[in-house]
């Protein structure tokens, strides 16, 4: 009796210990490959995928309950994965070459998705806060994203389908939306928010396209669509509960938007 208690104690003892341990799973195939795992905490996760030429990876994790999980296929791509908090999540994929990845969580149970496929591509993704979501997806070569979010309860969604296209969003504040749409080559967006429940919403549909948007506030709504060449759309959003509303369709498009105030309504619609 006594040694069947004792091996009771044991199993728990080897059970508690494997409960707080971190695991790492880093998998490297081709040539010249580089990849260095940093955890310190409980029950951090890593999952690190490597197929192709000289990869390089750098995943730090600090805290407990982070997950990351990251893939690299082709060669020369770069990931750098921060994780500090708990609970925190990362997946960033890329297919291609020369493609840069980074992924930088401080808080509580931010969650960030990354995809990249072709060539030349850059994603960064920020998130200092809690329960913050940002999704990006790029498709083409020579793009770029970044989303930030300081504060908590974010949301950001990024798409990209075609070549040097840029998208960044910029979020400062509590419970704000930022939604940025691009296919074609050469288009820009930017969206800032600073302050809380803020909504923005960016759709690019053509070739050298520029949308901008800053919105300093609370309770400010934002809609750019651009289906064309050469539009430009520019819209400051300052003070709250304001409404814009930007159409343009066709080529060569200009439209400036200021509001200073609360309450305001704006739509615009140009076509040609």
């Amino acid at each position: 009796m006594k040694k069947l208690f004792t091996s009771a104690i044991a199993l728990t003892a080897v059970s508690l210990t494997y409960a707080q341990s971190n695991y790492d799973w880093t998998w490297q195939q081709g040539n010249g490959n580089t990849a260095t795992v940093n955890q310190s905490g409980l029950q951090n996760n890593n999952n690190l995928y490597q197929v192709g030429d000289t990869n390089t990876a750098t995943i730090d994790q600090t805290g407990q309950i982070n997950v990351n999980q990251a893939r690299s296929e082709g060669d020369m791509n770069a990931i750098d994965v921060d994780q500090v908090g708990e609970s925190n999540s990362n997946a960033t994929n890329q297919y291609g070459n020369n493609n840069i990845g980074t992924a930088n969580q401080n808080g509580f149970d931010n969650t960030l998705i990354q995809r990249q496929e072709g060539n030349s591509n850059v994603v960064v993704g920020i998130q200092a806060g809690d329960y913050n979501y940002a999704w990006q997806d790029q498709l083409g070569d020579g793009n770029r994203f970044s989303i930030t979010q300081l504060g908590d309860g974010n949301q950001s969604f990024q798409k990209q389908v075609g070549d040097s296209n840029e998208g960044i969003a910029m979020q400062n504040g509590d419970s704000n939306y930022i939604h940025q749409d691009q296919g074609g080559d050469d288009n820009y967006a930017t969206n800032t928010q600073n302050g809380n429940g803020n909504w923005g919403d960016s759709h690019q549909w053509g070739n050298d396209n520029i949308s901008r948007a800053l919105q300093n506030g609370n309770g400010n709504f934002l809609e750019q669509f651009q289906i064309g060449n050469d539009n430009l759309a520019d819209d400051w959003q300052i003070g709250n509960d304001n409404t814009g509303q930007i159409n343009q369709t066709g080529n060569g498009h200009i439209h400036w938007g200021t509001v200073f105030g609360n309450d305001n309504t704006m739509t615009v619609n140009q076509s040609n």
